[in-house]
């Protein structure tokens, strides 16, 4: 039981309460009933998602042990907890799984989502693993997390039931990016210290914890409006209305939240309560997302 409770930790299970949302919004958005959301493809879409989340999470927890003793201390303890060894085990195991499943969507006519995956993997690894850590290289640090989390997926799921990549969907995508990077800004300037003493170079180390929540705040309030305005039209009744203002607040809510923190007497201390509500900002805003676009579709 504990072994399972550790590998839940360094999986990230708060964060990825939202991974059913990830999965849905590009295929929902593609759909015009939902008769089309039942399709093998997709559910082994699905596990593609959840395994390549599951990994980059892993691999961060497997190679940041030693950075997370400082702060994060039930990721450190969870990766002791399994065993280092049987943690590289476990990442060979879901990169087996993963690449199974790369294959499967070639074979059956997905090149795209195949070559999507692979970045995706790729990504994963990038961001944590040596020798290209992306997260200690400085302005490249998000590219990984914004591609890989909020771009990468969104396409491949709309591509399994759509190939036509349209204008409108592009513009959510590219909203819904970077609503997201601002939150994860907030991550990234929450471990400014840890991250200094480890000698890990991030976005907010160029920056400056001032400017990073700054950038926060911009992204979040420009991808929150891109979001709205590019789901407006699914708004056709009573249903489809209430959960446009509930996403609206949800946006809302979490703009201000990230921008309050700029005028705190305290910003790094004030960064890190904020930190603590990422999973908040993920569930509270993507779910009336996912709600809204399979209400537009009844």
């Amino acid at each position: 039981m504990r072994k399972i409770r550790a590998f839940l930790e360094i999986s990230r299970w708060r964060i990825q309460l939202v991974s059913l949302a990830t999965i849905l919004l590009g295929p929902l958005y593609a759909s015009d009933t939902l008769s089309s959301l039942l399709d093998l493809d997709l559910l082994f879409f699905g596990i593609l998602f959840l395994f390549s989340i599951t990994f980059a999470c892993n691999i961060n927890c497997y190679y940041d042990r030693d950075v997370d003793v400082l702060k994060k201390k039930h990721l450190a303890r969870s990766v002791d907890r399994l065993g280092a060894s049987n943690v590289r085990d476990l990442l060979i195991f879901e990169t087996i799984v993963i690449f199974s499943l790369i294959v499967y969507f070639f074979l059956q006519g997905y090149p795209i989502i195949a070559l999507l995956a692979s970045l995706g993997w790729l990504f994963g690894f990038g961001y944590s693993g040596e020798p290209i850590r992306l997260k200690s290289r400085g302005y490249l640090s998000p590219i990984p997390v914004i591609l890989g989390v909020y771009v990468l997926p969104i396409l491949a799921g709309h591509l399994v039931i759509d190939n036509n990549l349209s204008a409108g969907f592009l513009i959510f995508v590219a909203g819904y990016s970077l609503l997201n990077l601002g939150a994860n800004l907030v991550n990234v300037a929450e471990d400014y210290v840890v991250d200094k003493k480890s000698n890990i170079m991030t976005m907010a180390h160029k920056l400056g914890v001032d400017k990073t929540i700054g950038t926060a705040s911009l992204t979040a309030w420009v991808g929150g409006a891109v979001i709205l305005l590019s789901l407006f039209p699914l708004i056709n009744d009573f249903f489809t209305g209430t959960v446009f203002i509930i996403m609206l607040i949800a946006i809302l809510f979490t703009s201000i939240d990230i921008t309050l923190i700029i005028f705190s007497e305290d910003i790094h201390e004030n960064t890190q309560k904020k930190g603590e509500r990422l999973p908040f900002y993920f569930i509270s805003t993507r779910y009336p997302m996912v709600l809204l676009m399979l209400f537009s579709l009844l």
